[in-house]
């Protein structure tokens, strides 16, 4: 018997060691030096032909049986088109669904049978490189976990989550051999209109390049090479987030000094944390297309910033600068344009043609042969740096923490550090258990909308995907509650009325009203909008519940700031859950009733008013009034606000020295009480103000964050160290400079209550 009890211990033991081998144990990674060298001999043997396929990414569908758009539920090989691509053209990378969220074995069959038949059919057995827009989690593989979009990762201010996001994601997205994540976004948001602002990390430069930094750390982990890792892919090169009018891929305006102040640096950043993959905007700046801004591509992004990887279009975007920007009159000049600006491989999703229109172009001595040597160059690098060579696909049989409960559990703890409680009057919140509650509203009882777009489909409307074990706000309630303490009437869909007389009804014998509105599911140019107030069906629920004087729990599930203007004082709270995920509706109720003390805090700011949209980094020329004062900045909500069942005090603001020389540091230091009745989690926001500058100062920009935990009664001291490099600004001439002068510190967690002190900075 103890013989058996020994076998059966060793064998699970060399199973789970054979498990963790598959997984980490691949050939050590190459250095820098081999991987160039191995460049070199495949460049050296390649044919013309054979580079310029490496150029090409296509979509999936291309090389199913069926039309492109075709919904399916199985991915079926169609051999002649198949054996055209992958063999013939021998095309570089692939991209984008089957027209299904696929599990994890069904992934590996279809990387599987692509890459084989590229390592064995192919003359130069070249490995593909396949890339997915993983938004917020896996997404595009069935069983995965989703966590809240961008925005709302942002809204936890916690560096570590962003990072926990980041290998969550890659581990589960190699657990269906898909090395290439076409995420994060780190776009500046400045334009709340903009469908997009719920995939960024919000408005601040400093907020999102740190949260990129952390979600690369935990996607691409140590080196590429391991089978845990994904090779992210940094988009959008540049000023997406800008359109003049708020609209998906609309012209910016974007002056030179501006780009460098705000839009680079989080491209830095992320270039600097590793990033080898960088997708360019689909959008022009001052009218000059980005897919073929040479300045922006050559001279700055592989120049300055130093970029090694690969430089992706967006999708059609090259046949788009025909037919939408009209800066080409035709496929061919266009895509010599595109090329010769910097482009290494080009989304030409639906047919090869791409491929012999380069090689014509290179013949005929319109694009240099050392343009698309570069290019392939930086393709085989990353492939090199992915090992794919050695190690193509993996087998989802040996990550069995995909969709799992620590993965489940860790997207709970994200989304709940993710919510924003933006009004408490009179310390309404949290509700006791023992009362009624009505539930109503267009976002009360739907997955899709916590999910938002992407999320299992592109618009992330289609229910069919929704997993059934997940909650929606009002079954998550429903869960807290007897059955006999909720209500629930719809109201309104997104839109229009349905049954706001019903909703009235059914409120009056209620203690609480829970109001749910939202946006509907939306990207790209399908989230464009005309107003940015929420639809008056909404509206109206709202304004007609709060005729019957009962408390009003007013909860957002939206990814821009939508405007509440006309509601806002007529709710008792405001909950901004932003797009949660799947575990949104379970976060909400536990934020409702107690369970979650929310700490999140916004990263953009929340406008009052359509005609008054600023950042929080404006001119004070902007906010001059009607009175010659200057007091015309009235957001609904600044940025970096957000409350807390808690409340925190800070005092004995300190810092080293009141002169700052040269490349000295400067110490600074807080202490922070929890002075409140819950434990609780407070962020700590440190500004800096240049009091005087040549080129017109910010009114403050963020130069360091915090986020910490404190038990009822405690006390922290939060320490900082700053530098010269916090105190550069874009000067005149367009070049990082420090004016010598005064400059003010501001500290706090609530940007209306900041401590304040100055320095003076000396050269």
């Amino acid at each position: 018997m103890k013989k058996l009890l020994f076998t059966t211990i060793l064998s699970i033991f060399l199973i789970n060691c054979s498990q963790n081998k598959q997984l980490s144990d691949n050939n050590s990674p190459k250095t820098t030096i081999e991987v160039e060298q191995q460049i070199q001999k495949i460049l050296q043997q390649m044919t013309l032909k054979e580079k310029v396929g490496q150029m090409l990414n296509i979509g999936l569908p291309t090389i199913l049986t069926g039309g492109y758009w075709d919904a399916r539920d199985s991915a079926v090989f169609d051999t002649e088109k198949f054996k055209k691509f992958i063999i013939d053209y021998g095309v570089g990378s692939i991209h984008n669904t089957p027209g299904y969220p696929a599990k994890p074995k069904d992934w590996n069959r279809i990387i599987k049978t692509i890459q084989d038949a590229a390592l064995s059919k192919t003359r130069l057995k070249i490995p593909v490189l396949y890339g997915i827009d993983d938004i917020h989690g896996a997404n595009y593989v069935n069983g995965s976990v989703m966590f809240p979009h961008e925005i709302g990762l942002a809204a936890t201010w916690n560096t570590e989550l962003a990072k926990v996001c980041g290998d969550i994601t890659s581990y589960e997205s190699r657990a269906a051999s898909l090395p290439w994540n076409f995420n994060p976004n780190i776009d500046v948001a400045m334009n709340p209109l903009w469908g997009r602002i719920g995939e960024s990390f919000g408005e601040d430069p400093y907020l999102i390049s740190q949260m990129a930094k952390a979600y690369i750390k935990g996607s691409q982990k140590d080196n590429l090479s391991d089978t845990l890792s994904t090779a992210v892919c940094l988009k959008h090169f540049i000023g997406y987030g800008a359109g003049r009018n708020g609209k998906d891929r609309a012209n910016a305006l974007i002056p030179e000094n501006s780009l460098r102040q705000y839009y680079l640096p989080p491209f830095k950043a992320a270039i600097d944390a590793g990033a080898m993959g960088v997708m360019i905007s689909s959008n022009s700046v001052n009218g000059i297309p980005c897919h073929i801004n040479k300045y922006y591509i050559t001279d700055i992004l592989k120049g300055e910033l130093e970029f090694k990887g690969v430089v992706i279009s967006d999708f059609s975007d090259v046949e788009f600068l025909v037919e939408a920007h009209q800066s080409a009159k035709n496929m061919r000049d266009a895509t010599k344009m595109a090329v010769n600006a910097g482009l290494d491989m080009i989304m030409n999703p639906y047919d090869a043609k791409i491929v012999d229109i380069i090689i014509d172009l290179v013949e005929n001595k319109e694009i240099p042969i050392s343009r698309i040597n570069d290019a392939v160059t930086r393709i085989l690098r990353l492939k090199l740096k992915l090992n794919l060579f050695e190690k193509p696909y993996n087998n989802s049989k040996f990550y069995k923490k995909f969709g799992s409960e620590k993965h489940i559990e860790s997207n709970y703890k994200i989304a709940g550090e993710s919510i924003t409680l933006l009004k408490n009057s009179n310390n309404l919140l949290p509700l006791p258990l023992t009362k009624k509650v009505l539930v109503t509203g267009y976002a009360a009882n739907s997955i899709n909308v916590l999910n938002g777009a992407w999320s299992r489909s592109f618009l992330g409307i289609d229910t069919k995907y929704n997993n059934p074990s997940k909650y929606t706000i009002l079954t998550a309630i429903q869960k807290q509650l007897s059955s006999n303490q909720v209500d629930y009437v719809e109201g309104t869909n997104y839109q229009e009325d349905i049954n706001t007389d019903k909703v009235i009804q059914k409120a009056r014998n209620s203690d609480y009203i829970i109001v749910c509105l939202g946006e509907q599911p939306a990207t790209e140019k399908p989230s464009d909008i005309n107003e940015l107030a929420l639809p008056k069906a909404q509206l109206n629920l709202v304004k007609r519940l709060a005729k019957l004087k009962k408390p009003i729990i007013l909860v957002l599930v939206e990814g821009r700031p939508r405007i509440i203007k006309e509601i806002e004082l007529l709710v008792d709270a405001i909950v901004m859950a932003y797009l949660p995920g799947q575990e949104g509706g379970r976060v909400v109720s536990d934020v409702l009733f107690g369970k979650i003390n929310p700490s999140g805090k916004l990263p953009y700011t929340y406008p009052k008013y359509t005609g008054n949209i600023l950042t929080y980094y404006h001119k004070k020329t902007d906010i001059r009034d009607v009175t010659w004062g200057y007091n015309g900045f009235y957001p609904q909500f600044e940025f970096g606000y957000g409350l807390s069942y808690s409340n925190y005090k800070y005092s004995n603001f300190t810092i080293s020295k009141d002169t700052l020389k040269g490349i000295d540091k400067m110490e600074i230091s807080v202490d922070v009480q929890n002075t409140g009745n819950y434990d609780g989690k407070e962020i700590v926001e440190l500004y800096l103000k240049d009091m005087v500058a040549t080129v017109a100062p910010d009114s403050k920009k963020l130069i360091r964050f915090s986020k910490i935990s404190l038990k009822k009664g405690e006390t922290k001291k939060v320490s900082f160290s700053i530098n010269s490099k916090d105190l550069v600004s874009v000067g005149i001439h367009n070049k990082w400079v420090i004016e010598e002068g005064d400059f003010e510190l501001q500290i706090g967690g609530n940007p209306q209550k900041l401590i304040k002190k100055k320095f003076y900075y000396k050269n």
